[in-house]
């Protein structure tokens, strides 16, 4: 089974509406850069940088493969497996799906 693409933005600091590329692992110190599904204009995923600029945490929305809101930690680079997104972070999911960014 393939993943049905879609057409994405990127929204954050320093980073246009219209960037269609991949998400930085390295970007502005204690920002964030959220993706957005360009036809519905809803929220798919966050990552999320330190102090130092590197990523640090994504936190994604369910697609074809996780029907499911998770979270994955990164350390060194590299994407740790999911996990279930704590209270904290299910409050942000939240507050994120409630905004909707048009083109």
């Amino acid at each position: 089974m393939s993943r049905k693409p879609y057409k994405q933005f990127h929204h954050g600091k320093g980073i246009s509406k219209t960037a269609y590329g991949r998400k930085p692992m390295k970007w502005f110190p204690w920002t964030y850069i959220d993706t957005y599904n360009a036809d519905t204009g809803r929220f798919r995923s966050r990552r999320k940088f330190g102090a130092d600029g590197w990523a640090y945490k994504d936190l994604d929305t369910p697609d074809n493969h996780k029907p499911y809101d998770h979270v994955h930690d990164i350390q060194k680079g590299k994407r740790a497996p999911d996990r279930k997104p704590n209270k904290q972070e299910r409050k942000e999911f939240e507050k994120a799906k409630k905004k909707r960014r048009f083109l």
